[in-house]
């Protein structure tokens, strides 16, 4: 990968383009989960994910799989798979029972969660700006969920337990890295996934429609691009370039749920996700030494 300084400006702006890209992959995923919702039992949602997913990689996959599986630290791979699992499967409850602009604006509660747990599970050095950083981070999500007043909505806990998760997911991945692959950290995450979802699936079965499945099956392959263009961003790019464009799925959330579900954000929620992302990119910056 280039350094930054070493990059041109035409790559550094490709590879910002493909990050704000593989964000509107990710909302407009929601977006087709969040029109389903309603009518498609939340386990057949993610059994479908799953699903076609493990069938897109390993088909991909195919040629490489013999040295792609692992076995190595396999029990922090299944937990890690588990917390990813139930992270998605609360947003995809989450888009159906808010806006999605609320939804995804809650969940970047997560690299706050994250930030603060590296310090005390990982024993990672947190500056006293990072720790003002993480509180005003939490004040934002605060001042979207707006607890303890009329406003209040039960159902922004759930977005907000799926950012605990988020945190849970990523926290794991950092000792699991340093011994296995991205590669295979992927597959097994999805099949783990999919074991779990085929065996709730008996009890949530119900025949979907063709537009259903067609909802459903777009919505995996939306979800399967966007992590494939993540992978190729960060390849790309240094993390402090391009990570901070994640936050481009607020933009992208807000967009879509007007356009396609008629939702206009709020004041609260869009000085929440401003606060939000002034929290986020204060903690990507490389403390001075």
């Amino acid at each position: 990968m280039q350094t930054a300084p070493d990059m041109t400006q035409r790559a550094r702006l490709a590879a910002i383009a493909v990050m704000c890209l593989a964000s509107l992959c990710f909302i407009a995923m929601h977006g087709f989960i969040k029109t389903v919702r309603g009518d498609v039992p939340i386990g057949m949602i993610i059994w479908s994910q799953y699903v076609i997913q493990t069938v897109l990689l390993t088909t991909l996959l195919a040629p490489h799989l013999p040295r792609i599986i692992s076995s190595q630290l396999l029990g922090l791979q299944v937990l890690r798979a588990l917390a990813l699992m139930t992270a998605v499967s609360g947003m995809f409850v989450a888009v159906g029972l808010m806006p999605l602009a609320d939804a995804i604006t809650i969940g970047f509660i997560a690299p706050p969660m994250i930030a603060a747990a590296a310090s005390w599970f990982l024993k990672e050095q947190v500056t006293r700006g990072q720790w003002l950083a993480i509180l005003i981070g939490f004040g934002g999500v605060l001042i979207v969920i707006r607890p303890g007043t009329s406003i209040f909505d039960a159902a922004s806990l759930v977005p907000l337990g799926a950012a605990v998760c988020v945190a849970i997911y990523q926290i794991l991945t950092r000792p699991i890295s340093q011994i296995v692959t991205p590669t295979s950290m992927l597959y097994t995450a999805t099949i783990v996934g999919l074991v779990v979802s085929s065996i709730a699936l008996p009890f949530t079965w119900e025949t979907p429609e063709l537009r259903q499945v067609a909802y459903l099956s777009v919505a995996a392959c939306l979800g399967a691009a966007a992590h494939f263009l993540l992978i190729r961003a960060y390849r790309a790019a240094p993390a402090s370039l391009v990570a901070p464009f994640t936050y481009t799925e607020i933009v992208w959330s807000s967009a879509i749920g007007f356009a396609a579900f008629g939702d206009i954000p709020d004041g609260a929620t869009v000085a929440g996700a401003a606060i939000l992302i002034a929290s986020g990119l204060y903690l990507l910056r490389k403390p001075k030494t």
